[in-house]
């Protein structure tokens, strides 16, 4: 490997930090605590939680720019440059609670943010394909997933303490710290945009010769890829329909404080950090497919863990241990769910289209996760309505137990789908 390759890895470690840290502040319990506090409910959690992923679906726009010749590092940076700021306006709603319209433009300012900024997405995984060496792609993206989640405990512990001593001495500057958070992850995401500068800027493999959306319609006839295509988009729908979930139910069913939160987030990210060397190693040697069949497991007995917990009636600090150790498994998950997608999605596409390819199956795998969250808020809100017809059971606890119910049944199908992906070899 050379110097310059060293160089250009090194800063693509660095931007995912970065960027790490910016989600970790902006986005997850952070963000659903402040959602919160702004007045929102279930379908609103949904959406937030869609967001993301809604924004991906211009990943198809940023493969049509990268066929026509455009730069993908150049892309990458205008992109990144241009979302970052909306942070600072949603930061900017804490001075307008409960206010109307707040929660809308809450959701507004976050569409806004990840639209312009999933361009650089849409570019980034092409880029990294004709970068990373793909003898080592495992144990680099294994590695640079473990420093992500490194920043992301000391952001979570930074924020927890800063949140926990701002609620026990100024209770009514609580949304205001939030807000602050906000504000910092809006900087830290533009030092993220700057580290694409100092990444090599290598030609994609493209057709120019051939119209771009015959590119797209040839993709659907290569068989392994169809099959990449409904393994990711499920396992992805079922990952975003119960994860945004995990975290209300500790809000809202278990009663835990937003500092309470971003600590169990803590716990789940030093597990990330603990698992995700070890997965990578599984992912060089045995196939990346079989990462994703352990987080899937480990997704089971979450959700198992999460039933006995809606049953549960100790509290103190049995109650933390019990939550603590669900946290545990769900980081453990979220790594295997991470790399494994990441790193199938690689994989499975030809080297000589790649572009297409992976912006095709960006677009199917964040269409699928933008549903299953919002799917997982109507699914919670439908459980809560048809409890209301069972009068020999709490309203909460039948809800919670019948939406763990149907996230499990999406998660066997994620498996079967994992197993039947295995069937062929890497493109």
């Amino acid at each position: 490997m050379n110097k310059s390759l060293k160089k250009s890895l090194s800063y693509v470690v660095r931007g995912g930090v970065a960027t790490s840290a910016m989600d970790t502040l902006a986005v997850g319990a952070t963000l659903t605590a402040y959602a919160k506090l702004l007045g929102a409910g279930n379908i609103t959690f949904g959406l937030l939680g869609a967001v993301p992923y809604i924004g991906n679906l211009i990943h198809l726009w940023a493969a049509a720019l990268m066929t026509r010749g455009h730069s993908a590092k150049k892309l990458s940076i205008i992109s990144a440059l241009l979302s970052r700021p909306f942070y600072l306006f949603v930061a900017l709603l804490a001075f307008w609670p409960h206010a109307t319209g707040t929660l809308g433009l809450l959701v507004l300012f976050l569409m806004c943010s990840y639209l312009i900024g999933c361009i650089s997405g849409g570019c980034w995984l092409p880029w990294m394909k004709v970068l990373v060496p793909e003898k080592v792609m495992g144990r680099f993206f294994a590695y640079r997933f473990r420093c992500m989640q490194i920043v992301k405990v000391i952001c979570s512990l930074g924020a927890a303490g800063l949140l926990h001593f701002v609620k026990s001495t100024y209770p009514d500057l609580e949304i205001y710290t939030y807000s602050f958070l906000f504000l910092v992850a809006c900087l830290i995401g533009l030092y993220g945009a700057y580290t694409f500068f100092q990444v090599e800027d290598r030609p994609l493999n493209i057709r120019p010769d051939i119209p771009f959306f015959k590119q797209v319609a040839n993709t659907f006839t290569n068989r392994p890829f169809r099959a990449l295509l409904m393994c990711c988009s499920l396992i992805n729908f079922g990952f975003l329909f119960i994860t945004p979930f995990v975290t209300v139910f500790m809000l809202n069913r278990l009663n835990y404080s937003g500092a309470d939160i971003l600590i169990f987030t803590l716990i789940s990210q030093l597990a990330f950090v603990f698992v995700v060397k070890k997965l990578g190693r599984i992912g060089d040697k045995l196939g990346s497919e079989r990462i994703l069949t352990i987080a899937l497991y480990w997704t089971i007995l979450i959700l198992a863990g999460l039933i006995g917990l809606n049953y549960v009636s100790c509290s103190g600090w049995i109650l933390w241990l019990l939550v603590g150790v669900i946290n545990v498994m769900l980081g453990f998950a979220t790594a295997g769910y991470n790399l494994g997608l990441n790193n199938t999605s690689l994989l499975y596409v030809p080297k000589e289209t790649a572009t297409v390819y992976l912006s095709v199956n960006s677009v199917f795998k964040s269409l699928a996760g933008a549903m299953g969250s919002v799917a997982g808020g109507l699914a919670l809100a439908v459980c809560t309505a048809l409890t209301q017809y069972l009068p020999w059971s709490s309203t909460d606890t039948t809800a919670w137990t019948l939406f763990f119910l149907v996230a499990c049944l999406i998660v066997v199908g994620g498996i079967i789908m994992t197993n039947y992906l295995k069937r062929y070899k890497h493109a």
